[in-house]
């Protein structure tokens, strides 16, 4: 006697029937063999398409993040232009003051 696989529950159960001559020529035995194994192609089908649908949810989710992320990045660059232009002038400024100085 064969084992029966287990039914999950949380997926719809599809209905097959198999025409009489086909039937008739593999025989219970052979007719379920062949129902489980389209079965099992389903399954199959369902899980590839939730593991695709997870991957695609996880480059979503990175792209985001790297648009965040490139977001930070310009918004630093320009702060740090902003006070490196502040340290220059700064320096100009100490620069010809001393010049000032030492050509008196």
């Amino acid at each position: 006697m064969k084992k029966k696989q287990p039914i999950r529950y949380n997926e719809v159960v599809s209905v097959i029937t198999i025409p009489r001559p086909l039937r008739e020529r593999l025989g219970d035995d052979g007719v379920d063999a062949l129902i489980a194994v389209i079965n099992e192609s389903n399954l199959r089908s369902r899980d590839d398409l939730a593991t695709k649908n997870d991957i695609s949810r996880v480059e979503l989710r990175m792209e985001s993040i790297k648009s965040d992320l490139e977001l930070k990045i310009e918004s630093n660059k320009s702060e740090t232009l902003k006070w490196m232009f502040i340290f220059w002038a700064g320096q100009l400024v100490a620069f010809f003051a001393m010049l000032k100085a030492f050509l008196k």
